[in-house]
């Protein structure tokens, strides 16, 4: 499935999708608001406010250097969005990273369904060995979402290579460990590739 844009669905009306440059385009103003939201802006490390110039910006970026951008839906509202980024092929490698942007639907267990559902268009698509996180200090619930889905602490070099800030935590998960971990819910999403 290397082939075409990815696209996940799973039960509850939950759709990942791989956005063209005009779907980023649409949505880069709510994803700036969601980037720019004090908590999540604590959360992602960021220091400047972002415009939907750089949101669009940075998927295209992201693109460019290899990676694969998503973003995440219920019921066709955008929840937030997600990457597979530094993507090195010849390790099969890479980094991951996710945000339900809006704070009234954080806490309910979408971040584990959408994360579970990218993971699984990953390891469907691309020859993934090892996917890496990079967690601020303190942030329990990212951890414990990550912990779902089978990553385990990693404080390797490649692993903090992903890492901002000396305190991040750092995990990884190997495919066979999210399989493992994921099992159940794996079955219950359907992946496809369209045309780019």
């Amino acid at each position: 499935m290397t082939a075409g844009r990815w696209q996940a669905q799973a039960e509850g009306a939950l759709r990942v999708s791989e956005p063209t440059a005009a779907d980023v385009a649409a949505v880069a103003p709510r994803l700036a608001a969601f980037y720019n939201e004090p908590h999540n802006k604590r959360l992602l490390a960021n220091t400047v406010d972002l415009t939907a110039a750089d949101v669009a910006e940075f998927h295209a970026q992201v693109r460019a250097d290899g990676g694969r951008t998503l973003l995440l839906w219920r019921d066709d509202q955008l929840m937030g969005d997600a990457d597979f980024r530094h993507v090195d092929p010849g390790a099969g490698t890479a980094e991951f990273a996710i945000l339900i942007g809006d704070r009234g639907a954080q806490g309910q267990g979408l971040g584990t369904r959408f994360a579970t559902m990218a993971h699984a268009l990953a390891f469907a698509a691309l020859p993934l060995a090892r996917v890496y996180v990079s967690i601020v200090a303190g942030n329990e619930a990212s951890l414990r979402l990550f912990h779902k889905l089978g990553y385990e602490r990693d404080d390797s070099p490649a692993a903090r290579a992903g890492a901002d800030e000396a305190s991040d935590v750092t995990l990884s998960v190997a495919p066979a460990a999210f399989r493992a971990a994921c099992g159940n819910a794996l079955a219950a999403i359907s992946l496809a590739a369209t045309e780019r």
